[in-house]
């Protein structure tokens, strides 16, 4: 947004100066503290929005299951417009009751960040899971089914990048010894060295958009996704640069400190084996996939198409509207700009 011209101050709710580009550093250095104007309020509806209640603001949010937090919606309502990242997102918005403009720009990655990767041809198949140990992540019928595919394969390996210690939290333990569990959390900017190590990747989350699906995609890996919530979207738009698993059971979600809301899809173990097994006789063609998903990630979810496209509903819904940018000069032939 501020590369577009806008002028942009940073309230952080929490940040971890570590993982900043220099550019977004000294936007967060230079920013000032709220006075005026429109807020963009970026996050799950922590308590923080109550202090822009009264304000002209918009919410960028999202959500993972059939149904919002019963106190959303009335929240939701308050704001000029609501963005979020999926076509699943922003059905279940207007299904829970939110009234107000719904608008769906995704995500995306920084090509530069994820870049294509030339992997080298590996003995055995090396899998990445990525994500926190929640119980909506999957993690633990994506490892029966790594190990229903791989049984007795010596040389197949199975990595779980995880953080915040959640998989203590949440009791996994592994006792494959071809498993490697990673708890931690790194301090840096993006995680492309994980993506690097792999030679598919298992994305099986119930996501509001799926961020590591689209990263492992960037990077030229072949992936295997949770067809439903918000990877449906992915599934459905990148088509055959993907392998989809569709759900083979339903459970409710209810999620501490905001009770249930409705139901998200569980992966099949079967199906996201044969996936699994696919991949690892079809190495050239599962290559070739990963390639040409790099391609379409690169062009159809780049990050830096976000800030655009984030102004753009800001200055259709705003009242009065108003330009949040400043205005392309216009030029005539032979004229010098001015």
């Amino acid at each position: 947004m501020a590369r577009e011209g806008a002028r942009v101050n940073i309230i952080p709710i929490k940040v971890f100066p570590e993982g900043l580009s220099p550019e977004m550093h000294d936007l967060l250095m230079n920013s000032r503290p709220y006075e005026e104007g429109p807020v963009l309020f970026s996050a799950a509806l922590e308590p923080e929005l109550e202090l822009y209640a009264g304000t002209e603001h918009f919410v960028h949010t999202m959500w993972e299951s059939s149904e919002l937090p019963a106190d959303w919606p009335r929240k939701l309502n308050r704001a000029r417009a609501v963005v979020v990242p999926t076509r699943f997102v922003a059905d279940v918005c207007r299904s829970s009751g939110v009234t107000v403009p719904v608008e769906v720009i995704p995500e995306g990655v920084d090509p530069e960040l994820y870049p294509w990767t030339d992997r080298p041809v590996r003995e055995g198949v090396t899998t990445l899971i990525v994500g926190t140990v929640l119980p909506r992540k999957h993690v633990s019928e994506a490892i029966a089914a790594w190990q229903l595919a791989f049984e007795g394969d010596p040389d197949a390996r199975l990595v779980i990048k995880s953080r915040f210690q959640t998989a203590q939290a949440y009791g996994l333990t592994v006792s494959d010894p071809r498993i490697k569990l990673v708890d931690d959390q790194e301090m840096i900017r993006g995680i492309l060295h994980w993506y690097e190590q792999a030679d598919v990747l298992l994305a099986l989350g119930s996501e509001g958009f799926g961020l590591p699906l689209v990263e492992g995609m960037a990077t030229g890996l072949p992936v295997i996704a949770l067809s439903s919530e918000g990877q449906g979207d992915i599934c459905a738009d990148a088509g055959d640069l993907l392998l989809p698993v569709r759900p083979g059971t339903w459970e409710v979600a209810d999620e501490p400190g905001y009770g249930r809301c409705g139901v998200r899809g569980v992966p099949d173990v079967r199906e996201v084996a044969q996936r699994l097994r696919w991949v690892a006789h079809h190495r050239q063609e599962a290559t070739a996939m990963g390639a040409a998903a790099s391609e379409w990630v690169h062009k159809h979810r780049n990050l830096w198409n976000k800030g655009p496209s984030l102004l753009d509903a800001m200055e259709t819904h705003m009242r009065p509207q108003r330009m949040l940018r400043p205005p392309v000069p216009l030029r005539s032939e032979g004229s010098e700009p001015r």
